[in-house]
């Protein structure tokens, strides 16, 4: 029923636009898209003279490695690159395992319809405060219990600030799980627990896996507690990259190349799972 009513909003929006207008559109987003990547790859295999030359050099001239050799070998972009993997995976499956069970435990527990649209309001309001706000107290606490300057402290921070969202996303998909399912469980003897792991997490796995790719995304990319938090030794690349921002002016070369480190994880992770992540962001959208 869901799938009908998409193809039909799908096609009432086709047939506004018309396809001259709709090949225009897709145009317009493809090169709004490509041409930055484009640009920030070939920054970072082109010589000096090609990125510092006026007006602006399209095609390299000739292409190196140098600034890839210097981020990894001067630049520290390889333990930073192990911290952000280290970070982003263990704080991406603490808050997709544990936010999963705590969202299905308050969309299929005993809680009233009232109680739990409360409990989803809190969790959407917590991702709508600015996180600066909370920038001293939090290094206070941080350095108070002497995780300055690590990797749990980041983990810790970007798990809790993920926490909500994916409690918030996965309580409107654990929503459209038949109860029909529940109740087949229920007869057959099943815990709450198992009904969850062998008859609902498979129904909703495209919204756990979008979930998830949301929280890889954003602590993947997380800057102002990691620059704020790190010294040397938790250091991530998005704050390696705005190293290369110094008196002298911008390190274009090393900067590209390091954006372009940056991009390939995640690319890889959603060209992967785009199958799932595209159905779990558009399930529930349109309620047949």
């Amino acid at each position: 029923m869901r799938r009908k009513e998409n193809d039909r909003i799908s096609s009432t929006i086709t047939d506004f636009l018309g396809k001259p207008t709709k090949w225009i559109f897709i145009t317009l987003f493809a090169v709004s898209v490509i041409l930055p990547l484009y640009w920030l790859a070939t920054n970072a295999i082109k010589v000096e003279a090609d990125y510092l030359a006026s007006p602006p050099v399209i095609i390299p001239t000739r292409i190196t490695t140098e600034n890839f050799i210097k981020i990894f070998v001067n630049d520290g972009v390889g333990k930073g690159l192990y911290n952000s993997a280290v970070i982003t995976a263990v704080s991406t499956f603490l808050a997709a395992s544990f936010g999963s069970l705590a969202a299905y435990a308050l969309t299929k527990g005993k809680l009233g319809k009232r109680t739990r649209s409360i409990f989803a309001g809190w969790f959407l309001l917590q991702k709508m405060y600015p996180a600066v706000a909370t920038a001293i107290p939090i290094y206070l606490v941080m350095r108070s219990l002497h995780l300055i300057d690590t990797k749990t402290a980041m983990i810790i921070l970007n798990t809790s600030f993920n926490f909500p969202m994916v409690i918030w996303l996965m309580m409107g998909f654990f929503q459209e799980v038949p109860e029909s399912i529940e109740e087949s469980g229920k007869i057959d003897g099943c815990s709450m627990a198992q009904r969850f792991f062998y008859l609902v997490l498979p129904i909703v796995k495209p919204g756990l896996v979008a979930s998830a790719i949301l929280t890889f995304v954003s602590t993947w990319n997380e800057f102002l507690f990691a620059v704020i938090l790190s010294v040397r030794n938790a250091k991530t690349l998005p704050v390696i990259i705005s190293g290369f921002i110094t008196d002298r002016g911008l390190e274009w070369g090393p900067m590209a190349a390091t954006g372009v480190v940056i991009i390939i994880p995640v690319f890889v992770i959603v060209w992967l799972l785009q199958k799932d992540f595209v159905q779990g962001m558009t399930m529930g959208a349109v309620k047949g």
